[in-house]
C-alpha cells in the first residue's frame, strides 16, 4: 500500500482509540525503510509527541498491531 493509504488507515484507527480528552494528537506520517528482518514491516513512523492523555501509548499499541499486517510500497523517485 502507498504511504497515503497507510496513513489514512493508521489515522482512522487512532481516532477510534485515542482518549476522548485529547483532540490535538495525530499519528506521525509513515515512511518506507528496508525491513530489518522477515517479520518486521518495511515502514516506520516518527516519534509521537508525549501526550499527558496517553496518546503516545495508544499509537505505540496501534503500531504493534499494524506493523505485522501491512507493508508499504516505496515511493518512486521522479
Amino acid at each position: 500500500m502507498s504511504a497515503a493509504e497507510l496513513y489514512t488507515l493508521l489515522d482512522a484507527e487512532f481516532k477510534k482509540l485515542r482518549p476522548a480528552a485529547c483532540r490535538a494528537c495525530r499519528v506521525p506520517i509513515p515512511y518506507w525503510r528496508p525491513s530489518p528482518d522477515d517479520v518486521s514491516a518495511n515502514w516506520h513512523i516518527g516519534t509521537p509527541i508525549e501526550c499527558p492523555h496517553g496518546c503516545h501509548l495508544v499509537i505505540a499499541e496501534l503500531l504493534a498491531r499494524m506493523w505485522t499486517r501491512f507493508d508499504m510500497s516505496p515511493e518512486r523517485q521522479n
